[in-house]
C-alpha cells in the first residue's frame, strides 16, 4: 500500500495493491463527514437509551423478580452505549456503524484489509481520548495526519474511507463508440472538467456547488453554446458538456477510451452476475453462498480486477473507471473479510496466551503495581493519624460511615447483606465501573502515559484513604472481610490494564527505531492481550463482589476464599503456558 499525495485538503487519497496486484484508489473521509456520521450514531444511542429508560421505568412498577432482571440489563446497556456500540457495529458490520453507512463511510486497515476485531477494539477503546476538548483532539489528528487518522486509527492501524459505491450496474455509463466530431474544449479545459467529474461524488453538497460554479465560469464560453444552459444547475451543465466531450477527447488520444467502452459492453453480462453475488455476500456473508456461487464469485472477482487494470490502460472515463473500481473494492472487502473467529480458541488463549503475555510484559506490570500499591500504602499510613486528611481524601460519607461502625458488634459488616433480588444489579454496577476504570487507564497511555499515571495513582490514593480511615479506629478487619474475596483479582486486573496503558505510552516516548505511528500500532496490538485479560478478570471479580463479598457467610470463609484466589493467581501467571511456550521456542524454524 502506498499513499497518494492529496490534490487538496478535501480530497486526500491513498492506494492499496491487492493480492491480485491490482491498485485500488480510495478517497479518505474528511472531518466533516466523520463528524456527521458520529452525530448520527450519538443520536441513535441517545434515542435508544431514552426508549430503554422509559421501558425500564415502567417495569419498575412490577414485582422485584422482574426488576432483578431489568435493572442489571439497563446498567449493561448504559455501559455498552459508549464502550460497545461502535466496536460491535464496526466489527460485525464490515467496518460501518449506522452513521457511517448513512454517510457512505467504511473503516478498513491501512493495507486495505477489512476491519478486524482487534482493530475495531483498539480504535474504539481509544475514542475517549479523541473526544477530549469536544472532539478537537481527534479532529486535529485527522487534519494533521497524512491518512486522515485520528489517534485511535493510528493505534488500530485503520483509516476511514468514502464507500459510496452505489448500486448502479457496471458498464451502464460506458460512452458510445465512434468519433463524434472534433473536441470543443482544449486539452487544459477538458483536464479541468474531467478532474471535477472524477471528484464530484466525494464532495459535500455545498462544496460541490461552489466548485461546479467555479469550473463553469472557466468554461462559460462553451456552456453558453447551449441555449438551455440557464435552466440547469452548474453541475448539470458540466455533466452535459462532459458527456459530449469525453468520446471526442478519447478519439483524439487514439481511441483508447473507446476500447474501454467496448470492453464494458463485452463484459456487461459477467459484471451483472458479479454485482449480484457481491450484493448477496454483503447481506449474509460469503458462507451464505453455495459452493458453486463461491467458485463463480472468485472467478468473476479476478476478472473484474483484471478489467480494472485494462480500464486504466485504456484511459477509461472517470465514471466507468470509478464504478469498476468501487465494485472491485467491494469484492476485495468481501473476499478478504475476516470470518469473525478469533485466531486461537478461548481455552488456548486463557491457558497459554494470556499468562505468557503477563510474563512477557512483567516490567510494565510491576511498574503499574508500584504506581497503584505505593500511593495506596503511603496514603493509608498518612490518614491513620490525620482525620482531616482522611475526610478530604476518603470523603465525608466514608468518614461518617467508619465513625458510626461498631467494631465490637460481631455481626457488623462493611456493606449490609444485599437482598438476593438486588445482587445482580449491584454486581453489574461494580463490574461496569471497574471495567470503565481499566479501559480509561489503557486509553490514558495515549497521552504519553500521563492518563494512565493519573488513574493508577488516583485509585491508589482513594483506596488507601478508605483503608486508613478504618484502620485509625481499629476497624480494618471489617472492610477487609469485604474486599478480600474479590480484591486480589480486581486490583490485579487494574494493574494489568495500567500496564497496557504504560506500554502504549512508551511507544510515544521511546519508539526505538520505528516511527511513533508504527510503534503505536505494534504495541497497541501487543498490549491488547493484557487489556482483554483484565476485562475478563473484572467480570469474574464483579460477580464475586456482587454475590459473595456482601453475603452473610462468616469472615473466615471470605478470608480463606480471598487467600485461595491470591495463590491461584500466582500459580496461574507464574506457570500457566510455560510448556507450550517452551515447545514453541524450541520448534525449528520452517
Amino acid at each position: 500500500m502506498k499513499d497518494r499525495q492529496p490534490t487538496s485538503a478535501l480530497h486526500r487519497k491513498f492506494a492499496v495493491e491487492t493480492p491480485e496486484h491490482v491498485r485500488l484508489d480510495y478517497v479518505l473521509a474528511d472531518v466533516g463527514s466523520r463528524a456527521a456520521a458520529l452525530a448520527i450514531d450519538f443520536a441513535i444511542i441517545v434515542v435508544t437509551l431514552l426508549v430503554v429508560g422509559f421501558v425500564a421505568d415502567r417495569l419498575n412498577l412490577l414485582d422485584d423478580a422482574v426488576q432483578s432482571v431489568t435493572r442489571p440489563v439497563f446498567v449493561f446497556l448504559l455501559f455498552l452505549a459508549f464502550w460497545g456500540y461502535f466496536f460491535l457495529f464496526e466489527a460485525l458490520w464490515g467496518g460501518r456503524t449506522p452513521g457511517k453507512r448513512a454517510l457512505g463511510l467504511r473503516v478498513v486497515h491501512t493495507g486495505g484489509e477489512p476491519l478486524s476485531l482487534h482493530g475495531s477494539a483498539l480504535r474504539n477503546v481509544l475514542r475517549i481520548v479523541d473526544l477530549l476538548g469536544a472532539g478537537m483532539v481527534g479532529a486535529i489528528s485527522i487534519v494533521a495526519t497524512r491518512r486522515a487518522q485520528r489517534l485511535g486509527d493510528l493505534v488500530g492501524g485503520t483509516v476511514v474511507l468514502r464507500d459510496a459505491g452505489g448500486s448502479e450496474l457496471l458498464g451502464a455509463d460506458a460512452p458510445p463508440p465512434g468519433r463524434i466530431g472534433r473536441p470543443v474544449l482544449s486539452v487544459e479545459q477538458f483536464t479541468l472538467l474531467a478532474g471535477y467529474m472524477a471528484r464530484r461524488d466525494g464532495l459535500k453538497p455545498d462544496v460541490r456547488r461552489r466548485v461546479a460554479r467555479s469550473v463553469r465560469d472557466a468554461l462559460v464560453s462553451v456552456v453558453e453554446l447551449d441555449a438551455r444552459h440557464w435552466t440547469r444547475t452548474a453541475d448539470e451543465n458540466l455533466e452535459q458538456i462532459y458527456e459530449a466531450e469525453a468520446p471526442r477527447h478519447a478519439a483524439r488520444r487514439g481511441g483508447a477510451s473507446l476500447q474501454a467502452a467496448a470492453m464494458a459492453r463485452e463484459q456487461r453480462e459477467e459484471w451483472a452476475q458479479y454485482v449480484e453475488l457481491v450484493e448477496k455476500g454483503r447481506k449474509r456473508g460469503l458462507p451464505s453462498l453455495t459452493e458453486e456461487e463461491v467458485r463463480a464469485f472468485g472467478q468473476l472477482y479476478r476478472g473484474v480486477t483484471a478489467d480494472l487494470a485494462r480500464a486504466r490502460t485504456y484511459g477509461a472515463s472517470p465514471g466507468l473507471l470509478g464504478t469498476v473500481q468501487r465494485w472491485a473494492g467491494a469484492g476485495h472487502n468481501l473476499l478478504y473479510r475476516t470470518s469473525g473467529r478469533v485466531a486461537v480458541s478461548l481455552g488456548h488463549w486463557v491457558a497459554v496466551e494470556f499468562p505468557c503475555a503477563v510474563r512477557r510484559f512483567h516490567r510494565q506490570v510491576l511498574l503499574a503495581s508500584l504506581l497503584l500499591y505505593g500511593p495506596m500504602l503511603a496514603t493509608a499510613i498518612a490518614v491513620q493519624d490525620r482525620p482531616v486528611l482522611g475526610r478530604t481524601l476518603a470523603g465525608q460519607g466514608m468518614m461518617t460511615r467508619a465513625e458510626t461502625t461498631d467494631a465490637d458488634d460481631p455481626d457488623v459488616r462493611y456493606i449490609d447483606v444485599v437482598p438476593g433480588q438486588q445482587m445482580p444489579t449491584f454486581s453489574a454496577q461494580l463490574m461496569t465501573n471497574n471495567i470503565r476504570v481499566t479501559l480509561v487507564a489503557f486509553a490514558g497511555g495515549l497521552l504519553a502515559g500521563l492518563g494512565t499515571l493519573f488513574v493508577l495513582i488516583n485509585n491508589g490514593v482513594r483506596i488507601g484513604a478508605v483503608f486508613g480511615v478504618y484502620a485509625s479506629d481499629a476497624k480494618l478487619p471489617i472492610i477487609m472481610s469485604f474486599v478480600f474475596p474479590h480484591g486480589f483479582i480486581e486490583l490485579t486486573a487494574i494493574c494489568l490494564g495500567g500496564a497496557a496503558g504504560l506500554g502504549l505510552g512508551s511507544a510515544l516516548l521511546m519508539p526505538g527505531r520505528r516511527s511513533r505511528a508504527d510503534a503505536l500500532r505494534e504495541r497497541g496490538r501487543a498490549f491488547l492481550t493484557l487489556l482483554v485479560g483484565a476485562v475478563l478478570m473484572l467480570v469474574v471479580a464483579g460477580l464475586i463482589e456482587g454475590f459473595y463479598s456482601p453475603s452473610a457467610l462468616p469472615d473466615a470463609a471470605k478470608f480463606a476464599f480471598g487467600g485461595a484466589t491470591a495463590v491461584l493467581l500466582l500459580l496461574y501467571f507464574g506457570f500457566a503456558g510455560r510448556r507450550a511456550q517452551a515447545r514453541t521456542t524450541a520448534a525449528p524454524a520452517p
